[in-house]
């Protein structure tokens, strides 16, 4: 199986950093995104986790269908990879995952199997398996939006159980914001302020 994914890496990089797309597939607006966090000193791989079918294709609603073919287990092993290949190629082992959506699922998911990472940020995706989060060793940052009912409604549940386990997290939630805030490419969710102070509060978690 070829392993396929956006590879941004800026000289003499201070971390290592994974960016995990939405349902969406791996398209230009995380390939921009991934630019933007290299541009600030990370070495990034925005990996397509529809690799193991053969990768994202230009129709966006083939790639929401078929992403729901990918295990957990997969998506896993594709982040592990991809950051034990950014370590490899920097010499850096500061490591961290930042995702979207489906990927902020995927991001909560590999904060509860991956040792190595150091720091995981989280946007609006679902909560992890409640039984696996005390295999967390990462710190969080989490952000969700204020009208977003689907997300939410897993939220509390999510964040208490964090606090009892005594899991470093912070917690963002935006005003007046939908589910997936952040994309600049969607003029029916994009909310610039919130996306704006979101990417501020990201960079500056992950490079303290």
């Amino acid at each position: 199986m070829e392993l396929k994914a956006h590879l941004s890496v800026p000289e003499a990089p201070h971390g290592c950093l994974v960016i995990v797309h939405e349902n969406r597939g791996l398209d230009d607006h995380i390939r921009d995104v991934a630019n933007r966090f290299a541009s600030e000193g990370f070495a990034v791989a925005a990996p397509d986790y529809l690799s193991p079918i053969g990768g994202s294709v230009s129709d966006v609603d083939t790639n929401i269908a078929e992403i729901k073919n990918i295990s957990r287990d997969q998506v896993t092993e594709i982040s592990r990879y991809w950051l034990s290949s950014l370590s490899l190629i920097t010499d850096i082992s500061v490591r961290s995952i930042l995702g979207f959506c489906w990927g902020g699922g995927v991001v909560n998911h590999c904060a509860t199997q991956l040792e190595e990472l150091e720091k995981a940020v989280m946007f609006y995706g679902t909560a992890p398996d409640p039984s696996q989060i005390s295999g967390i060793r990462a710190s969080l940052q989490l952000h969700y939006a204020e009208n977003d009912d689907r997300i939410n409604a897993g939220r509390d549940d999510y964040l208490n159980l964090l606090s009892r386990s005594g899991i470093a997290h912070e917690v963002h939630i935006y005003e007046g914001a939908e589910h997936a805030f952040f994309n600049n490419t969607r003029d029916d969710r994009y909310h610039q302020k919130s996306a704006e102070l979101a990417f501020e509060r990201a960079l500056g978690f992950l490079k303290n």
